[in-house]
């Protein structure tokens, strides 16, 4: 039995009974349905091939978005490693042989006065 069989043999049961009830039952009665109507969705077609619930596809979902911010940051992490494994690495040797080889004494490049001097040289120009 489908359906609607089943609402046309209960019908006339749910309609002589319905008489009898009071208007406060009836009122609570109409609400009590409206929420069950608003609480109702239709049934998803996922991917054509399967019928799910609407509660069902939503939890479904929301599963799916969870697991991705879980590991959103794991990837990230990683990516992040990956990046540093593949950067090319600077040369301490080199940066020294470049200190070494230019024309101002090591101490110039620490002493604060002679980098205010540079600064305030450099905005007069």
């Amino acid at each position: 039995m489908n359906e609607k069989t089943f609402g046309e043999k209960i019908r006339p049961w749910l309609e002589r009974s319905a008489g009898e009830v009071g208007e406060m039952q009836a009122t609570r009665l109409r609400s009590a349905r409206l929420r069950a109507l608003d609480a109702w969705r239709e049934p998803v077609h996922v991917l054509g091939l399967v019928t799910v619930g609407a509660g069902t596809a939503q939890t479904i979902k929301y599963s799916i978005l969870q697991q991705a911010l879980l590991w959103l940051p794991i990837a990230l992490l990683l990516a992040t490693l990956l990046a540093k494994t593949l950067a090319p690495e600077v040369d301490i040797g080199e940066i020294d042989a470049q200190l070494l080889a230019g024309e101002l004494p090591i101490d110039a490049f620490l002493d604060e006065d002679f980098d205010k001097w540079l600064k305030s040289a450099s905005g007069s120009f």
